[in-house]
């Protein structure tokens, strides 16, 4: 059965997700997989939903008529990388600054490695008080793939913004630039 990738944009309530469950149920979907939160005070979501290619445009319709629904985007995949992909997990926290996405995703995108999930968030540093920047990352590690001349560029990275960064790549954990 063909898969379809809900991404919505709706007021945060309780039951919203629910609701949503209820209505690709009705609709004859499968709900495979998602990744939802709460952002600023609105929520946003994607779900992995199977569906009969033919209940597309009744799905579409229903999840847009859900109350307090603003953007709602349906759209068809396509069969790629699956789980046999090797990953890497990548984790940086430092001070907050601009650029640290920026950065970090440049030189994974240089090196052609795709991001699979990618999780950020800011809190408060215990002792200081300042803001703190953190971010989690699976990373799918193409063929061929030099793990030294990633961690090369994430050191170049981590010395310019003053991060910890730290990579897993299943075979060994290494962290570098550290700040004192």
């Amino acid at each position: 059965m063909p898969t379809i990738v809900i991404t919505l944009n709706a007021e945060d309530r309780p039951g919203l997700v629910a609701e949503l469950a209820r209505t690709v149920a009705e609709q004859g979907g499968n709900w495979l997989e998602s990744q939802m939160g709460r952002l600023g005070g609105t929520f946003a979501g994607a779900v992995l939903v199977e569906l009969p290619e033919d209940r597309v445009e009744e799905l579409t319709a229903a999840v847009r008529a859900l109350p307090d629904v603003g953007v709602v985007d349906v759209s068809g995949t396509e069969s790629g990388p699956g789980a046999g992909v090797d990953v890497a997990r990548l984790h940086a926290v430092g001070q907050d600054q601009p650029g640290i996405v920026r950065d970090v995703t440049r030189a994974l995108a240089d090196r052609g490695l795709g991001i699979r999930e990618l999780h950020t968030g800011t809190s408060d540093a215990p002792m200081s008080g300042e803001r703190l920047f953190e971010a989690s990352a699976v990373v799918a590690l193409g063929d061929g793939v030099d793990l030294g001349d990633l961690r090369t560029a994430l050191d170049e990275v981590s010395a310019q913004l003053s991060l910890d960064i730290r990579l897993d790549d299943g075979d060994q954990d290494a962290a570098w630039g550290e700040v004192p």
